[in-house]
């Protein structure tokens, strides 16, 4: 990668690589050759206790309770087992109304993850730096959207080939099958994801455990 000489995130001097994806959204076995980007320490501290706040809402969240018997991942059960102040803030959070359950979310926080993830693959996929803030950032569960709306996120705008020889260039490319656009299975049913040089710009799109759909674009 040409960019090795510089942290992802904020430009400054590597000391480390981060996972893009984290591991904390995945589950075990990882999968193989889980792509890595490079980062300061500073950076890769800083986004810890965020993504663990982020993987633990949105486990949260899918199963309505921040008990940790009730929930599905071990690895968030543990955490909220171990981290009782952290368990305490959810459940601050999660409101009962007319029979449904909510969780107020930490937007910032969740904000921070999202923009994490969008300029890792943008970095690791693109060979590009994003450090600007993005044109528009998009982060709903993909259940809120109606059918066009799905039909839409999952489409891919026609534009400009991604920079020769990147691996978003050379993605594009299969053997007897000509130019694709695919997403990319990180691992099933846990992490998708995709990037796009179209019309509006640099698009970074994935899903997270088939729930929530992120849309990152930088014109």
């Amino acid at each position: 990668m040409r960019l090795e000489g510089y942290c992802i995130y904020c430009g400054g001097k590597p000391e480390t690589r981060d996972h893009v994806p984290s591991k904390i959204i995945m589950d075990k076995p990882f999968p193989e050759n889980l792509p890595v980007v490079p980062a300061c320490d500073k950076c890769n501290q800083d986004f810890s206790k965020d993504e663990e706040y982020f993987a633990c809402l949105i486990e949260c969240i899918l199963r309505g309770t921040t008990e940790p018997e009730k929930l599905k991942r071990k690895k968030i059960k543990d955490i909220l087992n171990r981290k009782p102040k952290l368990k305490a803030r959810l459940e601050k959070a999660r409101i009962i109304q007319e029979g449904q359950i909510y969780f107020k979310t930490e937007e910032k926080r969740v904000r921070n993850v999202i923009l994490k993830l969008a300029r890792g693959h943008a970095t690791y996929e693109n060979s590009e730096l994003q450090l600007d803030e993005p044109t528009s950032v998009s982060i709903r569960p993909i259940t809120l959207m109606n059918e066009d709306e799905q039909i839409e996120y999952f489409s891919h705008d026609e534009g400009l080939l991604p920079e020769i020889g990147s691996r978003a260039f050379q993605r594009m490319f299969k053997e007897n099958e000509g130019l694709v656009n695919d997403w990319v299975i990180v691992q099933e049913d846990k992490y998708i994801y995709s990037i796009n040089h179209g019309n509006l710009g640099l698009t970074i799109k994935f899903l997270i455990w088939n729930y929530l759909a992120c849309e990152v674009i930088w014109n």
